[in-house]
């Protein structure tokens, strides 16, 4: 009875030992997809087993182990409580910002479909309120002197950027959105929507090629009684291509990217160089240029130039004459008329 008793329980023992192996040989690359998997085990032991929501992790850097049914929440609530306020989203990226000016960026991923690994990077440099609030946008000026900030990278690890940075453009158009007209016109899907109350046309047309996907967009808005373009092609990754947990953290990614918001905060910072120069400035920076372009803005603003006072104003010499003289560059000559 003794000896029946105990190799029931050895039986019992080996199946389980059997068990413990076969999920280690399955899961393996989950487990050790960090490394050593000690301090993630011990993490997932305090985040069943206490009331702990977040873990710091005993590992290189400031990692931190989150449920991913509401690791989001949790990881704002934390850098809250550390002076930080939530920003905006990135891809898998959280933007924040302290009221001293400091800046930070907690990134996850999944460490399987049940938790997130977050790494958390704090900028201490930036001190100053008036600059970005982190260091992964870049400002850029177009040849037509349309200036605006957009993201170095999107902090995704299944979505990129092609046709790179994007390309922004403004017409003297009202702007109006017709989606059914935008649909048969550009072969896309539009749709009209709001961010933050901010009207947006946007048109997304997708084609497939080698396992990922290429969206192009469109987004058209009101820009001072004009339509602002703006427009980029993003490539993401089929996440069937992957076998688990990669293909959650595919599926999650894509979900949870708010290419909507990165979009606005690029139209916020647009800036237009003739609505911040003067004549004699804008005439400054076309003169001396051979090419067709500049040579057509010189001359629609020679144009204005109508009078002795507007000759003067746009920066062109006065000649020692009696009554005064204003040389225009296409040699026209205005005199003063002293009333």
């Amino acid at each position: 009875m003794l000896n029946t008793k105990r190799n029931k329980i050895l039986s019992v023992f080996g199946v389980l030992l059997v068990i413990f192996i076969l999920s280690i040989l399955l899961y393996r690359p989950v487990i050790f997809q960090e490394g050593n998997p000690t301090p993630l085990m011990k993490g997932i032991g305090q985040l069943n087993f206490t009331q702990d929501k977040i873990v710091k992790l005993n590992m290189n850097g400031d990692r931190y182990l989150t449920k991913s049914n509401n690791g989001q929440e949790v990881i704002k609530s934390y850098m809250q409580d550390k002076g930080y306020a939530f920003t905006e989203q990135m891809g898998s990226g959280y933007l924040f910002k302290s009221t001293t000016g400091k800046s930070a960026v907690a990134i996850h991923k999944y460490y399987s479909r049940f938790y997130l690994l977050w790494n958390i990077t704090e900028n201490t440099n930036n001190l100053d309120n008036s600059e970005d609030d982190n260091n992964l946008w870049a400002t850029t000026t177009t040849g037509d002197g349309i200036t605006f900030q957009y993201p170095t990278e999107l902090l995704t690890k299944y979505i990129s950027v092609v046709n790179w940075p994007p390309q922004v453009k403004i017409k003297n158009k009202k702007f109006i959105c017709n989606p059914f007209d935008n649909e048969i016109q550009q072969g896309g899907q539009t749709e009209l929507r709001l961010v933050d109350n901010r009207s947006y046309c946007v048109t997304k047309e997708s084609e497939g090629a080698a396992g990922s996907t290429y969206t192009s967009y469109t987004y058209e808005f009101p820009q001072n009684n004009q339509t602002g373009i703006i427009t980029f092609t993003l490539r993401f990754v089929q996440c069937q291509n992957y076998d688990e947990p990669k293909t959650s953290e595919c599926e999650n990614e894509r979900s949870a990217f708010d290419v909507d918001g990165t979009v606005d905060k690029i139209v916020q910072n647009i800036k237009i160089k003739s609505e911040q120069l003067s004549i004699a400035e804008q005439l400054k920076d076309c003169l001396p240029k051979s090419d067709t372009a500049s040579h057509e803005k010189c001359n629609e603003l020679l144009k204005q130039i109508t009078n002795y006072d507007s000759c003067v104003n746009a920066g062109f010499s006065i000649m020692k004459s009696n009554p005064p003289q204003c040389a225009t560059s296409d040699g026209r000559t205005f005199v003063e008329n002293k009333k």
